[in-house]
């Protein structure tokens, strides 16, 4: 079908020509013909690379310039969002206006009133809904990408519920690559559904075996015997690949030992380009293998690392500078990263209790990231078989088909913060109504036995009920409280705030930062650091030593929770730490984490440390407590110790920056509002423009002459060991 032909607006069209896409791929035409432009709802399940994306493009703005209101986009990952973010922007020409939204789960963030495409991971959405803010009725259209995540354990259940309650009132198009049991999924949405295997890159799938290729055509090539052969024939031919294995370790080793062997086929330019690469990333103790790895032209990729460091291998990647990526499976959920040749290392990984099979649905997912539609016109996706009979990989995973999906309303996490929000942000008023909207659901319509459902939910009820989250009137009404109201808003598990509520005499008789982080670690929504066999002595004689700080029992060693509470010290610790201003590094180097594990840690426990102030608020708070709280928040934020509160209220003055104006004798906002500019100047990290910004927010005018103060502080600078070492 040509883009000439389609029945929308002509200003899509020349759009969409623009792009130099004068023709529709087959799935696209079919998916754009199946009613979803009228308004149906549509299921979508393509490969990876076969034009998802553009068919939501031309449906939302088709949309939004018909009927007016809002589209909203829902992804599953912050670099995700900001991905869509960029493309959509395109859009902005025809008038509409984009806006992403990813954090803050505490907001109505009215401001999004304003914009017709909104882009949000499925939380954040989520807890819009909670907060019902005003623009949600304007909806018209919601965008659920990814949408097999409906069964993943940890994130299924809240893309359901979104689902639950936008059908009926917005039209709904979910696009997957892999969906097991995609008729289910439409019956459940009224959806029509459009499947097709056709892919704009044709796609070779094999698997590899002691230096033997065996394709599923039939056919056999033949390498030398390391699967890492493949990855270096790769780059001779020009192309690029991406290899996918089971650990961050590994992904880690794999690279630097790849990096050695690509690095001699590497041209001069792309050597000096990578070395320009390497000096714009900050030292850690993950960073520097990265750099290594790096100046071979080879990046590993993984969830130790910070969103920065991702994304800028994602874009060398793109720009093919790096030529191969080491990834763990997070670089297969969505992110646009294709490669000519993809390499599947580890079809088992490590689940708790021992070594399980990836499913088919991941591996598929990984397999599809083979091919780059500009630059092939095959890709190859080769599975390792390293103690695996190649024979039971290919019927597995390259002619088999992904697991079918299931509703995740079955974990009991999830379930309990859902039903806590219909009753108390939904107006879901009495058992019967709660039965009504759960028989909505995905697992309603797939289980087909509503009395399980009952059940489980039957139970959630008497928790909250029995801790004061909600009540019951004579007439068996739900009267939602003021706690429950507000755990729900602060989108925390019903479980969490149960603790926080518990703890409250106890941090109110000794609050203090360890006992704190420990309450917080403990929480069912903190990802705590696991205490590794080697390291459970030394932990549990710190939680000896700092128990009267403790607003809990230190369990026995037989007790099941016993690894898990050393688990919860271990991250009350690194937190401890982080507030005492101890270095990054050094930080990585004691507890053995990466960069992006501390700011996991970091980001959820800002989180829980402003849920626990805002529902401590809620029972009649001791003021010092409450101002205790909330200067140990301002520190965990900035990770300072108290004496630079007052510093780090300012504008771009975090704990380095503070740190220096306070050595150098600026210890209040006052000190640096007396300050001459070439002192301010001297202090290091301190430039102009940090500088202009502080005298703003005094609203004092910079001093005249204060331009020269500033060529003066840089020339004295850059005669420094510090400058030249920068």
């Amino acid at each position: 079908m040509r883009v000439d032909e389609l029945p929308v607006d002509e200003r899509i069209k020349r759009i969409i020509r623009e792009r130099g896409i004068e023709e529709l791929y087959p799935p696209q035409a079919e998916a754009l013909m199946s009613g979803v432009l009228e308004g149906k709802n549509l299921v979508l399940a393509i490969p990876t690379a076969s034009g998802k994306t553009l068919v939501s493009e031309i449906v939302m703005v088709n949309k939004l310039l018909r009927e007016g209101g809002k589209a909203v986009y829902l992804v599953p990952l912050k670099a995700l969002a900001e991905e869509k973010y960029r493309e959509f922007k395109e859009w902005e020409v025809l008038g509409l206006r984009v806006a992403a939204t990813t954090g803050d789960y505490d907001s109505t963030d009215e401001w999004l009133g304003r914009y017709d495409v909104i882009i949000a991971t499925a939380e954040k959405f989520d807890s819009l809904l909670r907060h019902g803010s005003n623009w949600i009725e304007d909806v018209k259209l919601v965008v659920a990408d990814e949408v097999h995540l409906i069964g993943s354990y940890d994130r299924g259940a809240t893309l359901e519920m979104i689902l639950s309650h936008m059908l009926g009132k917005a039209q709904i198009l979910a696009l997957s690559a892999t969906v097991g049991n995609a008729e289910e999924l439409a019956e459940w949405l009224d959806a029509a559904l459009v499947m097709s295997d056709w892919r704009p890159v044709q796609l070779r799938k094999g698997v590899f075996h002691i230096g033997q290729l065996f394709w599923e055509d039939g056919g056999i090539d033949r390498y030398p015997e390391n699967w890492e052969s493949l990855a270096i024939d790769a780059v001779k031919k020009g192309k690029q690949a991406l290899v996918f294995v089971n650990t961050r370790r590994s992904a880690e080793k794999e690279a630097l030992s790849l990096s050695s062997k690509i690095a001699r086929l590497l041209t001069k330019p792309e050597t000096r380009q990578l070395d320009e690469l390497v000096s714009s990333i900050e030292d850690n103790p993950t960073t520097e293998k990265l750099k290594r790895a790096l100046r071979g032209g080879v990046a590993f990729h993984h969830a130790g690392l910070s969103r920065a460091e991702r994304t800028m291998i994602e874009d060398a990647f793109r720009s093919k500078l790096i030529k191969v990526i080491v990834a763990t499976p997070t670089l297969a959920a969505g992110v646009n990263t294709p490669a000519f040749r993809v390499i599947i290392r580890d079809t088992k990984r490590y689940a708790g209790f021992g070594w399980t099979d990836i499913p088919v649905l991941e591996i598929q997912q990984m397999m599809g990231r083979a091919g780059r539609p500009k630059y092939d016109k095959v890709g190859e996706a080769i599975i390792v078989a390293r103690t695996e009979e190649p024979r039971r990989l290919m019927e597995k995973y390259i002619h088999g088909k992904p697991e079918k999906l299931f509703s995740m309303l079955a974990n009991e996490q999830a379930f309990r913060s859902q039903i806590l929000a219909l009753v108390t942000n939904f107006r879901i008023g009495n058992f019967r109504e709660l039965v009504s909207f759960l028989e909505r659901t995905f697992y309603a319509h797939q289980r087909r036995d509503i009395a399980s459902l009952e059940y489980k939910a039957k139970n959630v009820v008497y928790f909250l009920i029995e801790n004061g989250f909600i009540d019951m009137d004579m007439n068996d009404r739900f009267m939602p409280l003021p706690f429950g109201k507000r755990s729900s808003q602060l989108y925390i598990d019903p479980l969490t705030a149960k603790k926080f509520k518990d703890a409250f005499p106890k941090l109110e008789n000794n609050p203090n930062p360890f006992g704190i982080f420990q309450l917080i670690a403990s929480t069912p929504d903190m990802a705590t650091l696991n205490a590794r066999r080697r390291e459970m002595e030394d932990y549990l004689d710190l939680a000896y030593e700092m128990e009267d700080k403790l607003y809990t029992n230190i369990p026995y060693y037989e007790d099941s929770r016993f690894q898990g509470f050393l688990g919860q010290i271990k991250t009350a610790k690194v937190l401890l730490d982080w507030i005492n201003e101890v270095p990054e590094t050094r930080i990585y180097e004691t507890y053995n984490i990466d960069p992006g594990d501390l700011y996991r840690i970091l980001e959820l426990a800002d989180w829980l440390m402003y849920s626990l102030i805002e529902l401590y608020r809620l029972f009649e708070p001791e003021e010092d407590v409450l101002n205790y709280l909330r200067d140990l928040h301002l520190r965990l934020r900035h990770g300072v110790r108290e004496e630079l509160l007052e510093l780090v209220k300012l504008p771009n003055i975090g704990r380095k920056r503070a740190r220096a104006l306070y050595n150098a004798g600026f210890r209040s906002q006052e000190d640096i509002m007396r300050a001459k500019v070439r002192d301010l100047l001297e202090v290091e990290g301190i430039g102009m423009k940090v500088v202009e910004g502080l005298f703003r927010h005094f609203g004092v005018e910079m001093p005249k002459g204060a331009k020269k103060d500033s060529k003066k502080a840089e020339k004295a600078r850059k005669g420094t060991l510090d400058a030249f070492l920068k």
